[in-house]
Parts: structure tokens; sequence; C-alpha cells
């Protein structure tokens, strides 16, 4: 092993050699970026197209059945195996989430184990293929960072270098699963808390355009809805109203991912807290199915007008034609999504909560512009608001407006409503601040002190 060890080291020595005959070292982290964008966007559609693979299966079987006694149990087999390999496989050194990533930047000179290269897609994928209840963007953020800072540390690269590699894996993986290269971009340097620059920029542009290319030839599945109709002016109040409760929703899901993960940190991670939270979990996704997975499907339902297959499965379904099922519905979805969420990942799943806040405001949206239109009082475009209180439930709970407004911008294929997007996204990360000083990823950073509030930019 350590004669293997040397030969690669002499290997690696001899091609740094090389690479400085022929290129700069500008033009070499340009090739990387180009290299790491391709792998990202790689390991993001594998993981997606798999994942889309097994729901659709699950979903046939439901309907041909009748029933979702199915779903409904397979959460418990899915975060169970999760949780063998979290604990046997990987011996809880797989570090779940977004908060990692910001602490090995600081802490660690963007470095991360290789672990976090393959682990993430292994366990996520068994986990929401088998109906977990939250997204895979974290994973694959977090396998986009690990192939970026692997890529930096196997070449000897400096600190610097390695954090700008990572940041490409991270910014292509979200580019390649949303076909959104700038919000990509914006999202890490939000999030990671970086300093923007122009040598850093280009490798990124470079990273998640390279990504964004691979994806649309590999992936045509990738959530997107084109506008149908520009926004009103005179809608402007409601998106003002829509912004508002979008901020008092960003809130709740903050405190909720406080309150359950917390109270599951204090406790080990092994077959007892995969019990108390997995029989629970699988108990709300029976009664009510539209909790099972991402939730992708559900929003696109919504977006297309098909207001009744919201009750599929439910208990609700023989009432799908009365509006007071739908909004039944859909008040109790908001509110036992990020429950769901929470009880996944404290059973041992592995997922993150970036799906569940665009799920969740896409179901603000829906339920605001219903309610609206059903009192007569103006009718609203409904899948305009749907995508406004995406972007607005995402700039809350990731205190990441900037992202949340490209994001949805590019998911809803243009700028027709940037800005409605602008507007919701702006108050909804306003009152979410006022009640809730750090976002979900840096909140737990900063209780630990990895993090000061002099580090966190904010935007107003």
């Amino acid at each position: 092993m350590e004669g293997t060890g040397n030969k690669y080291y002499r290997l690696l020595v001899r091609f740094g050699n090389y690479r400085t005959k022929f290129t700069s070292h500008r033009n070499f982290l340009i090739i990387l970026s180009f290299v790491v964008g391709v792998i990202a966007a790689l390991a993001a559609v594998l993981l997606k197209v798999t994942v889309q693979f097994f729901e659709h299966r699950v979903e046939v079987m439901n309907n041909w059945m009748n029933s979702n006694w199915l779903s409904a149990i397979l959460p418990m087999i899915g975060t169970g195996l999760s949780l063998l390999l979290l604990t046997r496989l990987f011996h809880n050194k797989l570090s779940r989430g977004v908060g990692f990533i910001i602490h090995n930047i600081i802490s660690n000179k963007g470095r991360i184990e290789k672990r976090h290269t393959y682990g993430h897609i292994i366990t996520s994928a068994i986990t929401v293929a088998f109906g977990g209840s939250v997204g895979l963007e974290a994973p694959i953020v977090a396998t986009g960072a690990a192939i970026g800072s692997n890529t930096a540390h196997d070449l000897r690269l400096s600190a610097k270098d390695t954090v700008l590699l990572l940041a490409c894996g991270t910014a292509s993986g979200l580019a390649a699963v949303f076909n959104s290269p700038f919000a990509g971009i914006i999202f890490v340097l939000e999030i990671f808390l970086l300093d923007f620059s122009i040598p850093f920029f280009i490798p990124l542009l470079i990273s998640t355009a390279t990504a964004t290319v691979v994806s649309q030839l590999l992936y045509p599945g990738k959530f997107i809805f084109i506008a149908s109709e520009s926004w009103s002016v005179k809608a402007i109040p409601f998106y003002i109203l829509l912004g508002i409760c979008c901020g008092m929703m960003s809130v709740y899901i903050t405190r909720s991912v406080d309150f359950i993960e917390g109270y599951f940190e204090k406790r080990r991670m092994n077959w007892k807290s995969w019990l108390v939270a997995g029989i629970p979990l699988c108990l709300l996704i029976f009664m009510l199915p539209g909790l099972y997975g991402e939730g992708y499907s559900v929003i696109t339902n919504l977006l297309e007008g098909r207001y009744a297959s919201i009750t599929s499965h439910s208990l609700l379904e023989g009432y799908s034609s009365h509006a007071w099922a739908i909004v039944l519905m859909t008040v109790l979805l908001l509110v036992f999504k990020v429950v769901c969420s929470c009880l996944t990942i404290s059973a041992g799943g592995n997922g993150g909560i970036f799906a569940p806040s665009m799920i969740t405001g896409g179901l603000t949206g829906f339920l605001f512009a219903y309610l609206v239109n059903l009192s007569g009082i103006y009718q609203l475009n409904t899948p305009n608001f749907i995508i406004a209180a995406m972007a607005g439930v995402v700039a809350g709970v990731m205190h990441a407006p900037l992202t949340a407004i490209f994001l949805l911008a590019e998911i809803s294929g243009g700028y027709k409503l940037f800005i409605p997007l602008m507007i919701v996204s702006a108050i909804s990360y306003f009152i979410t601040r006022k009640y809730e000083k750090h976002s979900v990823y840096h909140k737990s950073l900063v209780e630990r002190k990895i993090l000061t509030d002099e580090n966190i930019p904010d935007h107003f």
C-alpha cells in the first residue's frame, strides 16, 4: 500500500511539472472547473433519475391497488437501510446537510473526506426512492462539494483553489438539477459566505454552464414550468400579502426543524430513534399521500390545474370535487411536510430541507390564490402565485433571497415574473429575519461558535 501511495504521489508531481510547462495556473483551474462541472452534473443526474424511476413505479402500484399502503410502508424500509449504512458502513462519519461544508470551508480549508463523494448518493437515493419526505438538493450539494474538494486535494492545490473547486462542484450540482446556472452560482456565494471576485466567478460560470448542458442532454425530467402569462400590476397588493404569508411560513419551518431535529439530536441514532421517528412518518404519509417523496409532482399537478389530484388515495378522495376538501388537504400538507422531512432525517434518512421548503412554498401560493379566487374579490393567476411563493419560502428559510429569485425565474422559463419574485422574496426574507436571525444552514454553526454574526451578511 505504501509503495502504491508513493507511485501515486510521484505521478501527481510529474503531472504537475508537465502541466506548468504548457498552461498557466488560471487556465488549469478553468479546465478543472469544466471537469468538476461534468462529474458533479453526472452525479446529480444519476441520483435524480434513479429516484424518479422508483417513485414512478410506486405511483403505478398505488394506482393499480387503488390504495397507498405500499407508499406508507416503504419510507420505514428506506430510512432503516440508510441508518444501517450511516452507522455500519460510514460509522456515523458521513455528515448530513449543508452546514458541514461551511464548517470545512472555515475550519479545514475546504477539505472534505472522500466518503462524501459517494456516501450521499447512496444513502439519499435509498431514502428518497423509498419515499422519504426530503429533498435531494442537500445530498447533491454535498456530493458536488466533495468532488471539487477531492479533485483539488489530489492535485495538491492550495486552500484557495480547493474552496474554488468545492464551490464549482456545489453550484454545478444545483445547476444540473434545476437547469439554473446563475442560481447555482448565487447559492454558493450566499450560503457559503464566499467573497465575490471576477477570477473566482469565471470558473464558477464555466462549471455551471457545463453542468447545465450535461443535464439538458441526460435529464429531461427537471422541475420546470413555463409561465404562460405575465403578471398584472393590479395584483401587487396580493403579492405583498403573499410575501407576508411566506415569511410566517418560513418562520414555522425554521422553528419546526429546530424543535424536531433538536429533540432527536440529543439521542443516539439507532433502531430506537428509527422507530420513534419512522412510525409517525409512515402514519402521516398513509393519511396524506402527498407527503411521499420529494413532492414535486404535487406542485406540478397544481401548476397544471389538476387541483383534485391533491386528494388522491387519501381519506378525502371521495370529496375531491368539493372546494373545502382541497383547502383542507392543502392546509394539512402545509403543516406536516416539514414535520415529515424532519422525521425522515431523524429516523436515519439522508436528505435536505430545500425541496420541502419549495413544496411548502408552492402549497402556500396555491392556497392563497385559490381562496382569493373562491372569494370572488379578484381573479388571480394561480400558477404565478405558486411560483412566487416557492421563491418566498426558499428566501425565508435559507436567508437567500437572491438565490430564490434567480432559481424560480429560471425554473419558470424566463423573467416574466421577476418583479413579483422580488417583492415576495424580499418581504418574506425581511419577516423571517425579524423572528429568526439565522438560516437553517447557519444557525447551528453560530450556536457552536464556528460562525459569528459578523461573518453572515445582511441583505437589508
